[in-house]
């Protein structure tokens, strides 16, 4: 989808070709229902009206995300001299990594720039220069966009990799007295003790030495569109399911348990995270008029009420595009669709009133996965960036006429609070 699409535009069309969509699933599930087959012809159109809302549904929440962006601005130091010195010292190392001059001007402008600042980064590697401020910033923007876990969780930013967090695993403890009476001391609270994961994400791309010479050649766009694509797709991964071993620790790493939060026994252990079944083995199932009668949105209405209230009131839904896509044809008892567009501008699609989010790297539909997650994921995940951006440029003769760039950050994540996230498990139980 274009970024210059008209947002209220968005809106309107996705309302309309919604409604189409439901009235076209209807007339489908009513010849099910009839014939124990729908048309052809319903189920083909069936199948357009829904890419066209999923199209529309992703424009949409991708809008909403840029206007509900989280600043990432402050002092800028490239408007410093010192800013604008490197910069511009990096610029002309990049065209011309062979100069030895160039190369002095830019160790000489990067450590009158580091000076200036309260947090400086570590120690680089050989031939490694931090990228200038402004560069920097606009990958961190830019990722915001794209990762949706950037967007959702609580990021944090540290200068070692020996940050951790504590969380207070006992919860409230409080009693009732009347007056006069003894009073017993209440249970201690216990704290458990987070420490992400840290691993190095880099990306490796190359330019031609004609394209770095040619005046035409926007190098800082380059740098920022290249590092982001890497970044974003390993970053998803990670943060969703990371093993923990050289990166991020993902949420849905381990095991998830059907044992609630409190009042359970045997307790579940703390980093673990509870599931609702979709009371199907394989899928979310289809209407039965059993007795219960089964409905494939029960599991999300359980979802919501397994979440303590204090974690409902900034809860999202994430899930993957094909997973969205099964949803949306979902209905409650009342036979209304659990999917709903966004009603104005900058408002993402919603699944029973919250935000639904579409996150590509959360597993497909399939038997004993976890492919939707619905919780406060700014309690419930911590994502801690190490301070600088660094490249170095690679002009060996290893590929003739190629010039290779490594760029690298430093990243970590983990669970948080697990009483903050729940998910949904395609199992019978």
């Amino acid at each position: 989808m274009s970024e210059e699409l008209d947002p209220k535009k968005v809106v309107s069309d996705l309302n309309k070709r919604f409604e189409d969509f439901k009235a076209t699933n209807d007339e489908q599930i009513a010849q099910i229902r009839k014939n124990g087959v729908a048309d052809p012809l319903t189920v083909e159109k069936l199948e357009k009206l829904d890419k066209a809302v999923a199209d529309l549904a992703t424009a949409q929440d991708l809008m909403a995300a840029k206007a509900n962006r989280p600043s990432t601005g402050g002092n800028r130091p490239e408007d410093s001299e010192a800013g604008v010195s490197h910069r511009s010292a990096f610029e002309a190392w990049v065209r011309d990594p062979g100069n030895n001059e160039l190369k002095g001007a830019l160790q000489a402008a990067e450590r009158e720039a580091v000076a200036q600042k309260a947090v400086t980064v570590g120690t680089a590697a050989a031939g490694g220069y931090a990228l200038p401020e402004e560069i920097s910033r606009s990958i961190n923007e830019k990722l915001l966009d794209v990762s949706p876990m950037r967007r959702l969780a609580n990021v944090v930013s540290a200068s070692t990799t020996d940050y951790k967090e504590l969380v207070d695993v006992l919860g409230d403890s409080y009693g009732w007295v009347g007056e006069g009476d003894t009073r017993s001391a209440t249970n201690t609270a216990q704290l458990a003790e987070v420490a992400p994961t840290f691993g190095m994400i880099y990306a490796y791309p190359k330019a031609s030495e004609e394209s770095l010479n040619d005046l035409f050649f926007d190098v800082q766009s380059w740098l920022i569109r290249r590092s982001v694509n890497s970044f974003a797709k390993g970053e998803g991964i990670a943060f969703t399911s990371g093993n923990g071993t050289k990166k991020p620790t993902g949420f849905l790493n381990g095991t998830p348990v059907a044992i609630a939060d409190d009042g359970a026994s045997p307790a579940r252990d703390f980093g673990v995270l509870q599931y609702q079944p979709t009371g199907v083995a394989a899928s979310f199932g289809t209407f039965s008029n059993t007795s219960p009668e089964h409905y494939p949105s029960d599991v999300f209405m359980d979802t919501v009420y397994s979440l303590k209230a204090g974690y409902r009131s900034n809860a999202s839904w994430l899930m993957n595009k094909a997973t969205l896509g099964t949803v949306r044809k979902f209905r409650d008892a009342d036979g209304q669709y659990i999917w709903q567009p966004g009603m104005t501008a900058g408002q993402p699609s919603q699944i029973l009133g919250f935000n639904a989010v579409e996150g590509e790297d959360m597993p497909d539909i399939a038997a004993n996965a976890f492919p939707v997650a619905f919780g406060d994921f700014k309690e419930g995940y911590l994502i801690v960036d190490l301070v600088g951006l660094r490249m170095t440029i690679d002009d060996n003769i290893t590929t003739p006429g190629q010039v290779l760039f490594y760029l690298r950050k430093r990243v970590g994540g983990k669970l948080l609070n697990d009483d903050a996230i729940k998910v949904i498990k395609v199992a019978a139980s």
